[in-house]
Formats: structure tokens, C-alpha cells, sequence
């Protein structure tokens, strides 16, 4: 019966797709990916895991990105190719996380994540002379 009225409960909360774009090399895997953990959607272990893969081929701040980026192609690229799909939820919503590729290579993908979206959410990097080139 609790299962039930979890169920229900869920399945009453409003879904928010909400897509993530910006320039390649931004952030925008890296920091979905860290949200993901930090909401507990990612384990400690799972999480490791990354962090010891990635280091091992060099790229150990990409770590994180992995959560989202989960195909050889993009790991070992390093960039996003295609739009990744996480889901999570807030005590009032449901949400479809899209992490659209950056790079023009890949534009056709970022609007195909982007016409599925509800809302998006604009990453531009911040450090000095990224943010005036971006």
C-alpha cells in the first residue's frame, strides 16, 4: 500500500525537461554529472570507478563528465556527442536532465536535446578570458 501512494505521489509531480548548453569545454557534463552525485544518483563506488578509469587515460578531470557522457566515442574524445538523458527529482518535480553536446561538429544533436526541452539552462565558463570569448 505504500508503494502504492509512492507511486502515486510521483507520478503526480510535474516533469521539467530541462536541457544543458553552452560552448564546448564550458562544463556543462562535468557540472551535471557533479549535481547528479551530489543528489545521490551516482554512488561513492561508481564514482571511483570513474575517477580511477579516467585517470588512467589522462583525463582525470573529466571524471565527473563520465556520469553523463557515457560512450567510448565521447570519453575518449573528451567532448559530447550526443545528447545524454539522467533523470532526477526535487520534492516537487520531476526532472529529465539533457546534456546537449557543444561542439559545432555536433550542433544537429544540441537542437535535437533542445526541441525536447521545457527549460534550459546556459553554462558559460567564468574563468579569465573565457567568459569575454564565450
Amino acid at each position: 500500500k505504500l508503494q502504492q501512494i509512492e507511486l502515486q505521489e510521483k507520478e503526480l509531480k510535474p516533469l521539467l525537461n530541462l536541457v544543458v548548453v553552452g560552448h564546448v569545454d564550458a562544463g556543462k557534463s562535468t557540472l551535471m554529472g557533479h549535481l547528479l552525485f551530489k543528489l545521490d544518483y551516482v554512488s561513492k563506488r561508481v564514482m571511483h570507478k570513474f575517477e580511477k578509469e579516467s585517470k588512467e587515460i589522462g583525463k582525470s578531470s573529466f571524471a565527473f563528465a563520465w556520469i553523463m557522457d557515457e560512450h567510448d566515442e565521447e570519453r575518449a574524445r573528451g567532448v559530447t556527442v550526443d545528447v545524454g538523458v539522467r533523470h532526477f527529482e526535487t520534492r516537487k518535480k520531476r526532472v529529465t536532465l539533457l546534456d546537449a553536446p557543444g561542439h559545432r561538429d555536433f550542433i544537429p544533436n544540441m537542437i535535437s536535446g533542445a526541441a525536447q526541452a521545457d527549460a534550459a539552462l546556459m553554462v558559460v565558463p567564468a574563468s579569465l578570458g573565457e567568459f569575454e570569448s564565450s
